[in-house]
């Protein structure tokens, strides 16, 4: 008689389990897209960072060419000096842009799917519990 109410409550724990582990899934999608995404930003950030690189260093060489007497080594040096700052503040703008916008990107996703992320939150902290656990009860 009391094995039906346990039966239940065992049938009702494995479909939420199973429920849940569809939601972790579909979140795990979501956000393994997203990073793929952001990742793609930031190779495309890092690839007009080379570019840029490699024309500040053709610039470099025709100041060089072009100056090479001694009074104007000191302005090369500032013109160097500025094209590297400016080169500098490029590449920070466009990490930090890429960082907020792959940032935006995960908060949508756990926007749009807030249960599948509650989901994903509660299975890691049974995770981290259960290996904890496990350390405490070997002692």
């Amino acid at each position: 008689m009391f094995n039906l109410g346990k039966e239940k409550l065992k049938a009702k724990a494995d479909e939420v389990a199973d429920n849940a582990q569809g939601l972790v899934k579909e979140t795990s999608q979501v956000i393994k897209g997203k990073a793929q995404e952001l990742k793609s930003e930031v190779s495309e950030t890092a690839d007009k960072a080379k570019y840029e690189a490699n024309d500040l260093i053709a610039n470099l060489r025709y100041l060089l060419n072009e100056y090479s007497d001694a009074p104007k080594v000191n302005q090369i040096k500032q013109q160097i000096a500025d094209k590297a700052t400016e080169l500098s503040s490029a590449v920070i703008d466009e990490v930090s842009n890429a960082y907020n916008s792959g940032k935006q990107k995960a908060s949508e996703a756990v926007r749009q799917k807030p249960l599948a992320t509650l989901a994903l939150i509660a299975g890691a902290g049974l995770v981290i519990g259960y290996i904890f656990g496990a350390r405490e009860s070997n002692k």
